[in-house]
């Protein structure tokens, strides 16, 4: 749903398109006409994603990366924005344990270990930890969120990554 409505916002209806007749036929419906409500396989995150860097943002991964931290402050419905704008990072970062097995339901998890305006998130059990649109979304999609409490100061950068783990350290 988000990225259908920040492909639409910034980059218009023909992308939109674009994106949509480029996406692998099995997902196209999921992807374009997404369900709210519905769960989507981790596949179909994978495939979206790779299309959605190749075609919208043009294989540039540096707009990849701005698109994906766009989407992460999109898909947060904007009164659960204006409630986290007053939180602090650190009670932001202790949510994203139960928050993320909820949104993605699969068998990624997180632990999340905070420091002096800083943590580390260690994400586990990602199927595809080195598909490297998974690698330019994670540190993302952390430093959108975090940035809706701290503002643009949040770096997010990951520090390892395996075959299943990311290691994120963000500093704010």
């Amino acid at each position: 749903m988000t990225a259908r409505r920040y492909v639409l916002a910034e980059y218009g209806q023909e992308t939109f398109e674009r994106f949509s007749a480029a996406l692998p036929e099995g997902i196209r419906a999921d992807a374009t006409e997404p369900v709210v409500s519905q769960w989507y396989p981790e596949e179909t995150l994978r495939d979206a994603l790779a299309v959605f860097h190749e075609v919208v943002t043009g294989g540039d991964d540096e707009a990849f990366s701005r698109a994906m931290e766009r989407c992460s402050v999109l898909g947060v419905h904007w009164f659960v924005q204006l409630l986290v704008s007053v939180a602090t990072p650190e009670h932001l970062l202790r949510l994203m344990p139960a928050t993320l097995r909820v949104t993605r339901r699969g068998p990624v998890r997180v632990t999340v270990q905070t420091g002096e305006r800083c943590a580390t998130l260690r994400f586990t059990g990602q199927p595809y930890a080195t598909d490297p649109r998974y690698l330019l979304a994670t540190p993302a999609i952390v430093r959108g969120l975090l940035g809706l409490c701290v503002g643009p100061t949040v770096k997010a950068h990951l520090s390892y990554s395996d075959s299943s783990t990311h290691v994120c350290e963000v500093r704010w």
